[in-house]
């Protein structure tokens, strides 16, 4: 048993650095395409992701900061308790999850859990259903990619 976990050990040694150095070698051979490629990601992050989430982003800031999270909290507690265990309190970044997709709902959950609103376990429990490609973000991307 020991000799086999010394085994595993070299092996990844061995074959994580090695497939490290291909992958550098395979960018310096094909760094053409690589530039071009790369340029083209980040002309459809700036014109097509950015614009998509960065109302979300603001919304959620602002909303966050108002009574709309301590109402869902004391409306949607009988809901959310029994369905996800969470406090109502959930609901919130539920909903924004679904409306604007991953980055939204990920972030109010992770704040909520940083804020004491949250527990661990409620948190993990949240992110699962918060945690999603929103159809806004979705339309959005789309829309911007291919119709204008």
């Amino acid at each position: 048993m020991h000799t086999a976990n010394i085994i595993i050990i070299k092996l990844k040694k061995i074959i994580l650095p090695s497939f490290f150095c291909l992958f550098v070698l395979f960018m310096i051979i094909f760094s053409k395409s690589n530039l071009a490629s790369s340029k083209s990601g980040l002309i459809l992050w700036a014109n097509s992701i950015v614009p998509s989430l960065l109302p979300f982003f603001v919304a959620t800031e602002l909303l966050s900061h108002t009574f709309i999270v301590p109402l869902l909290g004391k409306l949607l507690n009988g809901f959310m308790r029994p369905l996800f265990n969470v406090p109502g309190e959930g609901a919130f970044p539920l909903i924004m999850g679904i409306i604007s997709g991953y980055p939204t709902g990920a972030k109010i959950v992770s704040d909520f859990y940083k804020n004491g609103v949250l527990s661990k376990q409620e948190a993990e429990r949240l992110i699962a259903f918060t945690n999603n490609s929103g159809p806004l973000f979705i339309v959005g991307t789309v829309r911007s990619k291919y119709v204008w």
